[in-house]
C-alpha cells in the first residue's frame, strides 16, 4: 500500500456506526488503510500543532466515552477541561509542548486526567500516553499522533490485612478477553509489563505510607547496583539514601497528595562488593497515586540519571575559569613582550614584525591547550605549531626528535616564546639563513634521580658564529622564559652553528 507522506492520513469509520469521517480535510488513497485504522483496538487521536482535534479512530472515542462530534475541531484541553495548576494538565502539556520543541517522540509512563463528560461526577483516571510527531515531506512538523492506554485499575491500591497491593484483577481479565479474541495481540498485562521495563529512565511504584516497592525497572534496579527492590521498603532496599532526606519527601508526597520534583539533585547510593558510595545526579517525580474516593494510597517514581550531564556542565565552568584566568597570564605576557620589544627594537616596523611573531606563538600554544585534555597538549604538536610560520623548505630542514610528552599551560607559553625567538634568530644569522644550513631539535626527559627535562636545539650548516659583542634583546628573553620555568640554559656559538640546551625539572612541565 503506497500513502503520499505529505499528505495527512484518514480513515473513513464503517466501525463507528452514525459517523462520516474521523478525519477531514484530508486524502484517502486506500479502504485496507481506513478499515485498518478503524479497527485497531488501540487508541488514536491526531492533533495539529495547535492542539486541535483533526482526527481519532472508534477505539478512542470508546476510551474516553465521547462523540466525534463532540470533541473534532476542538482544542484537546477544550474538549478535555482540567484545572491549569493540576497534575494531568502539567503533565500533558509539558509532553506535548516538548513534542513540538524538540520534533522528537515523548512518553507518559502515567499520566491522572479526568475525561468526564461536562455536567458528569468526575472520575479520575490514569492513562499511559505515546506523543509523535508527523512530518510532511518537507520535513515540517504537521500533526502529533497520540496513542493512549487506559491504565485505571494498575494504580488502583488497595488495603489488604495491613498491606498494600494492586488490584490487578481488572487488568489479568480485560487481558484475557483479549487473548482470547486475538492471539496476535499482546495482553495489556505483558504490554504494561514491558511498557515499564523497557522505560528509558527508571520507573517504579510504591505501595503504602512504608513505601515498599512493587514494581521496579530494569534501570532503577541498574540504578541500584543491581539490587532486588520489589517487595522491600525503601528504607530496606536502599538503606542509604534515609539520611539524605528521601524517605521524608516521600513521606511529604504521601500525605499532602502534592507531587515533588528533583532538579539534578545529588544521591549516594552504595555500589556491591563493598564499594565506595558512588554519587549520581537525578531528575525525577515523586507522583502521588490516588484511589477512587481520592485519598492516596501509593507513589508512581519516574526519573533518569543525568550525572554525566551534570559532571560534563561542572567540567564547563571549570574550564571557563582556567580560560579567563589563562587570558589574564597570557595578557601580561603579552604586555612584556609589547614593552620589550618597542624599548629594543631599532623601529616600528621592526618592532611591528617581532611583536606579530611573538604573539602568534603564544597563539599557537594557546589553541593546543585548548585542543588538549585537562589544560595539557603534546609536546610534538606544539613544537611543530610554533615552527609553522617558517616556509616549507625551512621546515624541510629542521629534524624533530622527543618523547610523548604532556605540557601544561604556564610552560607551554614559555617554550613556545624561546623556540620562536630560536627560530627567528636562525632565520636572520643562523642555519636557516642559508641554503645548506639545518636544524635539530630534540627533548626528554634524563633517567636521573632528579628526572631532568631537556631541550636541545642545534644548528649546522650555516655561516660560522660568534659570541656576540653584547647581550641582545632575544638573549634577555630566552634567560628571562628559561628562569620561569626553573630551570637552566647554557648556550654555544660552536663553529658548525648556534647550540641551546635547556634543562629543567621533569614537574615544572605540568605546571
Amino acid at each position: 500500500m503506497k500513502v503520499r507522506p505529505w499528505h495527512v492520513i484518514v480513515f473513513a469509520t464503517r466501525a463507528y456506526p452514525g459517523a462520516t469521517k474521523l478525519f477531514r480535510n484530508v486524502d484517502v488513497s486506500s479502504l485496507e488503510l481506513e478499515d485498518l485504522f478503524n479497527a485497531s483496538p488501540n487508541a488514536y487521536v491526531l492533533l495539529d500543532t495547535g492542539l486541535n482535534i483533526v482526527g481519532c479512530n472508534p477505539a478512542y472515542l470508546t476510551a474516553v466515552g465521547r462523540t466525534l462530534a463532540e470533541i473534532l475541531g476542538r482544542n484537546i484541553f477544550d474538549a478535555f477541561p482540567a484545572p491549569v495548576d493540576g497534575t494531568g494538565y502539567r503533565l500533558l502539556r509539558l509532553s506535548l509542548d516538548k513534542v513540538l520543541e524538540t520534533r522528537q517522540t515523548d512518553y507518559l509512563a502515567v499520566i491522572p486526567y479526568d475525561t468526564s463528560k461536562p455536567g458528569q461526577p468526575p472520575a479520575l483516571r490514569y492513562w499511559s500516553a505515546t506523543h509523535t510527531p508527523v512530518f510532511d515531506r518537507q520535513g515540517a512538523l504537521r500533526y502529533v499522533l497520540q496513542h493512549t492506554v487506559d491504565i485505571t485499575e494498575l494504580q488502583l491500591l488497595r488495603q489488604q490485612s495491613g498491606e498494600e497491593n494492586i488490584d490487578v484483577a481488572g487488568v489479568l481479565h480485560r487481558a484475557h478477553e483479549v487473548q482470547a479474541s486475538n492471539l496476535a495481540m499482546l495482553s495489556e498485562k505483558k504490554l504494561l509489563r514491558d511498557m515499564f521495563q523497557q522505560a528509558p529512565g527508571f520507573v517504579g511504584v510504591l505501595a503504602g505510607p512504608e513505601h515498599r516497592f512493587i514494581l521496579a525497572n530494569e534501570a532503577y534496579m541498574r540504578l541500584a547496583g543491581g539490587r532486588d527492590l520489589v517487595g522491600l521498603t525503601v528504607a530496606e532496599a536502599l538503606p542509604e539514601v534515609v539520611q539524605q532526606g528521601f524517605v521524608e519527601v516521600l513521606d511529604e508526597v504521601y500525605r499532602s497528595g502534592e507531587p515533588y520534583r528533583g532538579s539534578d539533585e545529588a544521591v549516594l547510593l552504595t555500589q556491591p562488593g563493598g564499594q565506595e558510595p558512588e554519587r549520581h545526579y537525578l531528575d525525577f517525580i515523586y507522583q502521588p497515586i490516588f484511589s477512587d474516593d481520592g485519598t492516596v494510597t501509593g507513589i508512581f517514581v519516574q526519573g533518569h540519571d543525568v550525572t554525566a550531564k551534570v559532571e560534563a556542565e561542572r567540567l564547563h565552568v571549570l574550564r571557563q575559569r582556567e580560560l579567563g584566568h589563562r587570558l589574564k597570564n597570557q595578557l601580561s605576557v603579552v604586555q612584556a613582550i609589547v614593552a620589550q620589544t618597542l624599548r629594543t627594537a631599532p623601529s616600528l616596523s621592526v618592532a611591528r614584525e617581532v611583536i606579530a611573531g611573538r604573539v602568534q606563538a603564544l597563539a599557537t600554544a594557546h589553541d593546543l591547550l585548548i585542543q588538549g585534555v585537562k589544560d595539557k597538549g603534546p609536546m610534538r604538536e606544539l613544537v611543530a605549531g610554533v615552527l609553522d610560520f617558517l616556509d616549507e623548505d625551512r621546515k624541510s630542514r629542521i629534524q624533530i626528535h622527543g618523547e610523548e610528552l604532556e605540557i601544561g599551560s604556564r610552560p607551554a607559553l614559555s617554550l613556545a616564546l624561546l623556540l620562536h625567538e630560536l627560530a627567528t634568530n636562525a632565520v636572520k644569522h643562523g642555519s636557516l639563513s642559508s641554503e645548506q644550513g639545518a636544524v635539530s631539535i630534540a627533548w626528554g626527559v634524563r633517567d636521573t634521580p632528579d628526572q631532568a627535562f631537556y631541550l636541545t636545539w642545534q644548528e649546522t650548516g650555516g655561516p660560522e658564529t660568534g659570541p656576540p659583542s653584547q647581550t641582545g634583546a632575544g638573549t634577555k628573553l630566552i634567560d628571562a622564559l628559561v628562569q620561569s620555568l626553573g630551570g637552566d640554559a647554557s648556550i654555544e656559538y660552536l663553529p658548525s652553528g648556534l647550540s641551546c640546551t635547556l634543562t629543567c625539572e621533569e614537574s615544572a612541565l605540568s605546571q
